[in-house]
């Protein structure tokens, strides 16, 4: 809603760093990271231990004959069946080597002799024929749909921002007339989103529409033209200012006011994400 003229300063305009990160981690984002990051719980206890040795270990290997040296309980479960550690020892031309496969319900028992299978350039990296290098088996995977869902929505909405804050530093102003509403097949909290189409005039004196899509289409629909920015050079590229959650506000000059501490926070549960994931990798490689 504009109530008064807007004043817009001529571009390229200075876009403060807090309003350059409110319009990056914005609401879709925030949602994307806390979807990923809420993924990636389950993708390191289920995925990072799933066997994927159909990638990571595939032969011909050749083959020892060793021994069980332990059966133990994992705590984990597979299919209702307790997942159980088979710890083993073999021997490669006066060397010996420790493993451990992991079966789900049958396992070996200590004493017995088993075959096992071995890299022969790194016998380290063994298993026993019919059994799993990893705690899990490979269908766990299933679980990276969860993060990989959010890491969409995380792309594409920062994508979005990254868009906004070009308009906002080299657009130019527009007034766009409302040429048709209609509702799409995707809601949010119960509340259809609307697409809009306006249409406006651009530098090349051509007609060219906007699209915004939005659950309260009345804030679009308050003025007989809704101010946009557009890309001169592409004017497809192009976003109704009341578009956004939280419309960009403007100093007397023109120039784009910043938002303070509601930007700066904008990063702090992309942070966590990102730290708290570090942090594992870390753990993992060490």
């Amino acid at each position: 809603m504009q109530n008064t003229p807007l004043v817009l300063a001529p571009p390229p305009r200075r876009v403060p760093l807090s309003l350059f990160l409110a319009n990056v981690f914005n609401i879709g984002s925030q949602i994307g990271w806390a979807v990923f990051g809420f993924g990636m719980i389950f993708g390191w206890a289920f995925g990072s231990n799933a066997d994927l040795s159909m990638i990571t270990f595939r032969g011909p290997h050749a083959q020892k004959t060793g021994i069980v040296t332990h059966v133990s309980r994992t705590g984990a479960s597979e299919n209702r069946s307790p997942v159980l550690a088979n710890h083993y020892e073999f021997s490669v031309a006066d060397s010996t080597y420790h493993g451990t496969s992991y079966s789900s319900g049958d396992s070996a028992s200590e004493g017995d002799k088993v075959t096992i299978e071995y890299d022969e350039s790194h016998p380290e990296r063994s298993r026993i024929v019919g059994m799993r290098r990893s705690l899990f088996g490979p269908a766990v995977m299933f679980v990276a749909i969860f993060p990989l869902i959010g890491a969409l929505f995380v792309v594409f909405a920062m994508r979005g921002g990254f868009r906004r804050n070009r308009l906002l530093r080299n657009g130019l102003i527009a007034g766009g007339k409302l040429l048709k509403r209609e509702p799409t097949n995707v809601s949010v909290n119960r509340q259809p989103v609307w697409k809009l189409t306006f249409e406006f005039v651009g530098r090349d004196g051509r007609r060219h529409e906007a699209i915004a899509r939005t659950t309260d289409p009345s804030r679009l629909e308050d003025e007989a033209q809704e101010p946009l920015l557009y890309d001169p050079d592409d004017p497809t590229s192009a976003y109704l200012l009341d578009e956004l959650p939280a419309r960009p506000e403007f100093e007397p000059n023109g120039d784009l006011r910043g938002r303070g501490f509601i930007g700066f926070a904008s990063v702090i549960v992309p942070a966590i994400v990102i730290i708290a994931n570090a942090l594992m990798i870390a753990y993992k490689m060490r």
